[in-house]
């Protein structure tokens, strides 16, 4: 998973691992969504690419903004739990890992077998 690091208030290094990023035509900006390394806490910023190639992360600071970013992210995990199912290689994205062993595998839908079959 890619992350990046943020400086807190305090001067300490966070790493943030990147959930998904996006891009709003509405309000002409792409974003980072990504969770805290402390905590369960998801948020964003605006990605800025600079003509070199590299970017620069900002913070959002509009309302309707914030609003629209938090509609994107539930329905983000609202369409990934449809997708992923608990019980084995059923996910909707994917064939399986084809270990075979369906009932103990967690494929996560990237092909990575982490089966548990003994």
């Amino acid at each position: 998973m890619t992350e990046y690091i943020i400086i807190n208030a305090d001067g300490k290094e966070l790493k943030c691992p990147i959930i998904f990023t996006y891009e709003s035509k509405e309000f002409g900006h792409k974003y980072v969504i990504f969770r805290h390394q402390d905590s369960d806490e998801i948020s964003a910023m605006i990605y800025e690419e600079k003509d070199d190639k590299s970017g620069t992360l900002l913070p959002v600071e509009n309302d309707e903004e914030w609003d629209h970013l938090e509609e994107v992210v539930n329905q983000y995990f609202e369409e990934h739990q449809q997708h992923h199912h608990h019980d084995g290689c059923h996910c909707d994205d994917c064939d399986g890992c084809g270990c075979g062993h369906d009932s103990a595998c967690d494929c996560d839908c990237d092909h990575d077998c982490d089966c548990h079959h003994e």
